[in-house]
C-alpha cells in the first residue's frame, strides 16, 4: 500500500471524527466566498448600488475576522488530530516508515481535506450567491434586484487565500512535530491521567478578576466606556483562563469528597470529567469565550437596535412636525397646502396638533436659556394619543419634557425642584412636578426644552405675548407612520426652512436599514462562530472515543447496562457542552449591563431573549453530538 492509498483510507475510515471540522472549514470558506463576490460585483464596484460602499466596508471587516478565527480554529483541530494519532503514528514508524514518509501522509490526509473543503465551501457559496443578492437587494431597497453574475477573482481570491492558510497551518504542524521520536509518540498515548492539581491562591486571584470585570462593566458610565473595554476584557479572560485552568478542578475536588453526591454511576461519571479537567480546561475557556464573544456582538447590535428605534420613537413627536417661530404666520409650511399633500397620497391621520407657545427665559446653574411653555389640555390630549400618563397640575406647577433633559445646560433641571422664569418680562418661580424624555410637539429655535404649565397660568401669561411673539407648534401623526415615506418626502420639499421641519418615517427606515444589514452580516460571522464552537466540542469527544470504548468494556465487566453506560456519557456531553454556555452568557450579561448603563435603558428582557435563542441552538447542537457519539460509541 502506498502513502496516497494510506492517506485515503485514513480520511474515510474517520470521516466521522473529521465531519465537524470538515463542515465548519467549508462553512467558512463559503462565507468568505459570498462576501467576497459581494464586495468584487460589478454592480457594487461601480457604486450604482446605493448604500453599496458601506456594505463592503462592513462586509471587508467580517472577512478579516473570518481569517483571524479560522487561523486559530484550524490550528487547535491540527494540533488535536496530531496529537490523538500519536500512538498510530509511533506504530507506523516502528513498521519502518521514515519521518520523511510520515510527514508526506500527514500532508496528503491535510491537503486533500482542505481541498476538498475548498471546493465544497465554493460550490456551495455559488449556490446560495443568488439567494444572498436577493436578500441584500431588498435590504438596501435597490430598484431592481442584483443580478447574479459569476466573479471570477472571487473564486480566485478564495481559493488561493484558504490554499495558503491550510498549507501555512500544516507546516506549522509539522514543527510542532520535529524531534519526536518513536518512544515519544507512543508514551503520548499512554500516560496514565493522574489526579490534577489545583491552587486556591490562583483560584482566589480568578474569582476576584472575574469580579472586578464585572464591576467594571457593571458600572461603566458611557464617558469611560470605550478606554474600560480593554481592561475589562484583560480582567474578564484573564480569570476566566484560571477558572477554568484550577477553579473547576478545586470545585470537583470538594465535589469528590462528598460521598453523597459519588453513588453509582455518578461516581463515573464525575471521576472521569475530574481526572480529565486539565485536558478539558484550555478548550472550555475557548468556547466560553468564542460563546460570550457570539452573544455579545449579536446581542449588542440587536439591543442596540431597539434603542435606536425607541429613540426615534420618543423623540419624534409626531410622522411630520414643525415649528412657526411667529404665531402670526405660516413662513414655513401653511396648514392647508399640508393637508392637501396628505390628501393626494390618501394618508390615514391618526391625529394632529396646533400648538400656541410661549418662549420664556430661564437660569440654570448660572446658564440662560430658553424654554417653551404649552398648556396642560393641550399636553394631555396627545398624551392620550401616545399612550402617555396625562398630569393634573396645581397653578404653580409645572411639567418638563424634552429628549434634551440631561444634555448640556439641561443637565442639572432633572435634579431642581424649582425653576426661575421670566415670561416676557413677569417674572416668577414654578415647582417642577416632574421631568420627561418624550417630545410632545417638535424642537424651536427658542427652546429645546418645553414645559407644560397649568392652563389658567398658562392663559394669563398668554395675554402678555403679542402673536409675533409666540410660536406656533404643528403636526401630524400617521396611522401606517412607519411606511409614510413619500407624503413625507413630498412635504419635506414644500418647507421654507428645513431647520424646523420633522419626519419620522425616513430617518426611521435608513437606521432601520443600516441595523438589518449590521445584523445580515453579522448573522453569517456568528453563525460561523456558533458552529465552529460546537465542532470544537465535538471534535474532542470524538478524539477520545477509543478511551470511551475501554472505559464501556471495563464499566459493562463491572455490571453496568448500557443504559447506565449511556447516562454516564451524555452527563460528560452535558458539561462539556452547558459549562461553556454558563460561562459565556454570564460574561455575556455583564457585557449587556455595560450597555444599558451607557444607554441608560432597561434590556433585562431583550437579553434574556438573546440568551435564550443561543442556549436553544446549543441544546439542539448538543442532542445531535450525544446521538451520534453514543452510536459510535456503542458500535
Amino acid at each position: 500500500m502506498n502513502i496516497r492509498r494510506l492517506a485515503r483510507r485514513n480520511l474515510t475510515g474517520n470521516a466521522q471524527q473529521y465531519a465537524a471540522y470538515f463542515l465548519s472549514c467549508v462553512f467558512a470558506v463559503s462565507i468568505f466566498f459570498i462576501y467576497t463576490q459581494f464586495i468584487l460585483h460589478p454592480e457594487v464596484m461601480s457604486g450604482e448600488i446605493q448604500g453599496g460602499d458601506a456594505v463592503r466596508s462592513g462586509m471587508i471587516s467580517a472577512q478579516v475576522i473570518i481569517v483571524i478565527f479560522s487561523v486559530f480554529f484550524i490550528a487547535y483541530s491540527n494540533n488535536t488530530f496530531l496529537q490523538t494519532r500519536s500512538q498510530e503514528f509511533g506504530l507506523l514508524t516502528l513498521f519502518g516508515m521514515s519521518k520523511r514518509q510520515l510527514r508526506k501522509l500527514i500532508y496528503l490526509e491535510q491537503t486533500i481535506t482542505s481541498l476538498l473543503a475548498i471546493v465544497f465551501g465554493l460550490g456551495i457559496g455559488t449556490l446560495f450567491s443568488k439567494l444572498f443578492l436577493m436578500l441584500m437587494s431588498a435590504m438596501l431597497n435597490t430598484e431592481a434586484p442584483i443580478a447574479f453574475e459569476f466573479v471570477p477573482m472571487a473564486y480566485v481570491i478564495t481559493a488561493i487565500g484558504f490554499i495558503v492558510l491550510f498549507q501555512a497551518l500544516t507546516l506549522l504542524s509539522f514543527w510542532k512535530m520535529r524531534g519526536q521520536t518513536v518512544q515519544d509518540f507512543l508514551q503520548d498515548a499512554r500516560k496514565p491521567k493522574v489526579m490534577p492539581r489545583s491552587s486556591m491562591t490562583v483560584t482566589v486571584i480568578a474569582l476576584l478578576f472575574l469580579g472586578f470585570g464585572y464591576f467594571i462593566a457593571a458600572t461603566a458610565s458611557i464617558e469611560l466606556s470605550f478606554l474600560l473595554i480593554f481592561p475589562i476584557l484583560f480582567f474578564v479572560l484573564i480569570g476566566s483562563y484560571f477558572l477554568f485552568t484550577q477553579g473547576t478542578v478545586a470545585a470537583y475536588k470538594r465535589l469528590y469528597k462528598r460521598k453523597s453526591l459519588l453513588r453509582g454511576p455518578q461516581l463515573v461519571t464525575r471521576t472521569n470529567i475530574l481526572f480529565r479537567l486539565k485536558d478539558y480546561a484550555r478548550m472550555l475557556f475557548l468556547t466560553s469565550t468564542i460563546t460570550a464573544v457570539v452573544l455579545t456582538a449579536a446581542g449588542t447590535v440587536y439591543l442596540a437596535n431597539e434603542y435606536m428605534v425607541d429613540m426615534v420613537m420618543e423623540q419624534t413627536p409626531a410622522s411630520v412636525t414643525w415649528t412657526e417661530e411667529s404665531a402670526a404666520e405660516n413662513a414655513i409650511l401653511e396648514p392647508e397646502r399640508a393637508e392637501e399633500i396628505i390628501a393626494e397620497y390618501d394618508t390615514d391621520v391618526e391625529y394632529t396638533f396646533n400648538i400656541e407657545m410661549l418662549p420664556a427665559d430661564v437660569s440654570i446653574a448660572g446658564e440662560e436659556g430658553v424654554v417653551a411653555v404649552f398648556p396642560e389640555t393641550e399636553y394631555n390630549e396627545i398624551a392620550t394619543y401616545r399612550g402617555l400618563d396625562p398630569l393634573e397640575m396645581e397653578e404653580d406647577e409645572i411639567f418638563v419634557t424634552s429628549p434634551m433633559l440631561g444634555f448640556g445646560p439641561w443637565e442639572e433641571l432633572e435634579e431642581m425642584e424649582q425653576l426661575d422664569m421670566d415670561m416676557n418680562g413677569e417674572q416668577t418661580t414654578m415647582d417642577i412636578a416632574g421631568t420627561a424624555e418624550d417630545a410632545i410637539v417638535g424642537a424651536t429655535n427658542q427652546g429645546q426644552i418645553q414645559v407644560v404649565m397649568n392652563d389658567v397660568r398658562f392663559l394669563h401669561y398668554a395675554s402678555q405675548y403679542s402673536d409675533e411673539e409666540k410660536i406656533r407648534s404643528l403636526g401630524y401623526h400617521f396611522v401606517d407612520w412607519e411606511n409614510e415615506i413619500e407624503v413625507s418626502n413630498a412635504l419635506d420639499e414644500e418647507v421654507g426652512d428645513p431647520s424646523l421641519f420633522q419626519t419620522m418615517a425616513p430617518p426611521f427606515q435608513a437606521l432601520q436599514q443600516a441595523f438589518s444589514l449590521t445584523l445580515f452580516i453579522g448573522l453569517f460571522v456568528s453563525v460561523l462562530f456558533f458552529i465552529v464552537q460546537g465542532s470544537m466540542l465535538y471534535l474532542k469527544l470524538f478524539t477520545e472515543l477509543e478511551d470511551t470504548k475501554k472505559q464501556l468494556l471495563s464499566l459493562n465487566r463491572i455490571g453496568i447496562t448500557r443504559k447506565e453506560a449511556g447516562k454516564i456519557l451524555g452527563h460528560k456531553i452535558k458539561f462539556l457542552f452547558f459549562v461553556p454556555l454558563a460561562v459565556g452568557a454570564l460574561h455575556a450579561s455583564f457585557a449587556y449591563a455595560m450597555l444599558a448603563s451607557i444607554l441608560g435603558v432597561n434590556l433585562f428582557w431583550s437579553a434574556i431573549m438573546v440568551i435564550s435563542i443561543y442556549a436553544i441552538l446549543q441544546y439542539l447542537y448538543y442532542l445531535i453530538t450525544r446521538h451520534f457519539y453514543l452510536k459510535a460509541a456503542f458500535r
